[in-house]
């Protein structure tokens, strides 16, 4: 297996213009220039805006209200790229209207883009409430790899090389070889080592002392399991790439996304990336119970990365094109 390049051309980074959309910027920022790409800065403004919102959004406004209302949040978006002034990458902003996750994901479609980069909560109360909601929407939907941003712990991708220890979960289910060579191409292009981690649920342990041959069944089968896994872990990751990157396997036992959390924490992982089937739908509904759960107590970025099939979204409803600027 050779290295190669992740293909990533067009970037998408959705604001509200909270700390968590300008954390999310910073790493859309620096990955668009690793990889030479474009970066869209999208703002959605809601038909009706949140309670105790800076700016006053109404069902009704009248021309010149909506025009003052428009010219504001096109200033906000100008300010908010500001520190990128003089960056080399290019740089699209566009405002639009509407619903928010679904204009996002309607804007991730129509570039297409190969990577959306969002944060994860807003600026606090209900509109924290609000974007949280929208930020799961988007994880449910878009169709290409979404990196979310959230609490961090000083940690940064502003300097080479800090993208140092990458955590990769994965099912082993013939649909998770996508997600392994993302990982793989990521830990080359950064110079990174990266943990593979499969985690097994254990079986449910028989409370009652009365079924002591039960319990030694259910654990004797979690053992052989494990050993189940341990192979065909080793089995789906190339010999090749153990050449030029550094590769940890684990096994582990639990709930998967408390086992994917305490990994991390372990390993001061500084990026998690988790690949999703498209098997069915209780198998879609648990792998995003556990990616919301990750993604809600991570301590560095998380990277969602699923199958790539096109699909039609819903029509936007009332969206109308505020601003598109180029620089």
């Amino acid at each position: 297996m050779v290295a190669t390049r992740i293909d990533i051309k067009e970037i998408l980074c959705p604001t509200d213009f909270s700390t968590f959309s300008t954390r999310a910027l910073r790493h859309a920022a620096t990955l668009a220039r690793q990889f030479g790409a474009r970066l869209k800065v999208l703002h959605v403004r809601p038909l009706l805006a949140a309670y105790g919102s800076n700016l006053s959004y109404f069902a009704a406004l009248s021309p010149e209200a909506e025009q003052q209302l428009r010219a504001s949040a096109q200033e906000q978006l100008r300010e908010f790229v500001e520190p990128l002034k003089g960056d080399p990458i290019q740089i699209d902003l566009e405002v639009l209207e509407g619903e928010p996750w679904r204009e996002i994901c309607a804007a991730a479609e129509a570039l297409p883009a190969d990577l959306l980069v969002l944060g994860t909560h807003g600026r606090g109360g209900f509109e924290r409430f609000i974007l949280g909601s929208v930020a799961e929407k988007v994880l449910r939907r878009a169709t290409c790899p979404v990196l979310t941003v959230c609490h961090e712990e000083g940690r940064t991708w502003e300097a080479p090389g800090l993208v140092s220890r990458i955590l990769c979960a994965t099912d082993l289910s013939s649909s998770s070889a996508p997600t392994i060579d993302f990982a793989l191409s990521m830990a080359a292009e950064k110079q990174a080592r990266v943990t593979f981690v499969h985690v097994v649920e254990e079986t449910p342990s028989v409370i009652a002392s009365d079924y002591p041959l039960i319990i030694a069944s259910s654990r004797q089968l979690t053992r052989d399991t494990v050993t189940l896994a341990e192979s065909q872990l080793r089995s789906a990751l190339p010999d090749e790439a153990r050449s030029w990157c550094e590769i940890k396997e684990r096994v582990e036992t639990g709930r998967p996304y408390a086992k994917i959390l305490e990994v991390a924490a372990e390993e001061r992982s500084d990026l998690i990336i988790l690949g999703s089937r498209r098997v069915g739908a209780v198998q879609q509904f648990l792998f995003e119970s556990t990616l919301q759960h990750v993604v809600r107590a991570a301590t560095c970025p998380v990277l969602a990365v699923r199958p790539r099939p096109r699909r039609v979204l819903p029509a936007p409803q009332e969206r109308s094109l505020v601003l598109m600027a180029q620089r």
